[in-house]
């Protein structure tokens, strides 16, 4: 008799439709926002920084009466090709860490930070600020690196210009140690134009 439960129970369980699984974290981040537009995204949020280059390569960022620049600064023309392709490998490798459920919190604080330096540097010119924040940058990319595993390979070309970036804006600092100062920086606006 006992032998009939058993039988009864397994063919009842086996009629039973199957229970739906949850989808794994790949399909599910895939779903929401698949890899090109994780890659877009991160081209669309760097590029909103493009007004404060612009305006500066245009103006105070070219003058050599207001801004001395090392020998071997980069041509102004280099800065968006190179962020393009840079900000397209972080949103890639963001997009294959999301997927793992391996992004670290720190590495979208990173992200936005690095958001920062553009309008820090170019638009507010606080170039030793700056200069701080490419530190902070280059230590937290290190601290998340190995969270990224393998795909941390993709960001080897972004690590390697911030580390020239870095350099460079300590070169700036120290060809500089006043600062920026433009016409328009010197010129009373408002009321001390008054006086």
């Amino acid at each position: 008799m006992m032998y009939k439960a058993v039988i009864l129970a397994t063919a009842a369980s086996a009629l039973q439709a199957p229970v739906p699984r949850r989808a794994p974290r790949a399909a599910a981040v895939a779903a929401v926002a698949p890899a090109p537009v994780w890659v877009a995204g991160s081209i669309l949020g760097g590029a909103a920084g493009t007004p404060f280059v612009v305006k500066a390569t245009n103006s105070w960022y070219s003058d050599p009466t207001v801004l001395k620049l090392p020998s071997w600064t980069p041509p102004n023309k280099v800065f968006m090709p190179v962020w393009t392709v840079l900000y397209g490998l972080i949103g890639l490798t963001g997009y294959r860490a999301a997927v793992n459920s391996a992004l670290p919190g720190l590495a979208v604080a990173h992200y936005i930070a690095n958001l920062a330096w553009a309008p820090l540097f170019f638009g507010l010119k606080k170039l030793k600020l700056a200069a701080a924040l490419q530190f902070a940058l280059l230590g937290s990319l290190a601290a998340v690196w190995s969270a990224f595993k393998k795909d941390a390979r993709l960001l080897i070309p972004y690590a390697a210009w911030l580390s020239y970036a870095t350099i460079l804006n300590l070169a700036i600092c120290r060809l500089n140690p006043s600062g920026v100062q433009t016409v328009e920086d010197r010129t009373p606006t408002g009321v001390a134009a008054l006086y």
